[in-house]
């Protein structure tokens, strides 16, 4: 009888054992590195609550979303520079994972998710850059 995808999941992974998926554990360990290391649901976790924190004011301060809404931010000394910079530490710090992962991949001759979503990160920030510097 087939397992269901949740089912297989749900074991504990014994080394040297087959994943349920044609070449799951080939394609997770290549090159002699796990591609995973050091990735942690924690982690990600961490990383994903603090880049929606500093990505708030970034919006918040967005001339767009203000135009929208109808609203007007306060406006100080430096205040045009909220939004490119904590959107450059946004990603920065939320996509070096990313970053990390597609030049692994890259380097290794197999693109795979990591080098599609660092792709995907890296022409917005880049676009999105271009168009609020004018």
């Amino acid at each position: 009888m087939k397992k269901s995808a949740i089912e297989v999941h749900d074991q504990p992974h014994k080394p040297g054992a087959t994943s349920g998926h044609s070449g799951q554990d080939k394609h997770d360990k290549q090159g002699g590195h796990d591609k995973h290391e050091g990735h942690s649901p924690a982690m990600f976790r961490d990383r994903f609550w603090l880049s929606l924190a500093l990505t708030v004011p970034v919006v918040f301060w967005s001339a767009h979303i203000q135009e929208l809404l109808g609203y007007l931010a306060p406006a100080f000394p430096g205040s045009d520079w909220i939004g490119p910079v904590l959107a450059t530490v946004v990603f920065l710090y939320g996509g070096v994972v990313f970053l990390k992962g597609a030049w692994r991949e890259l380097t290794d001759r197999l693109p795979g998710m990591m080098t599609l979503i660092s792709l995907a990160i890296t022409v917005a920030f880049l676009f999105s850059w271009v168009v609020s510097s004018g």
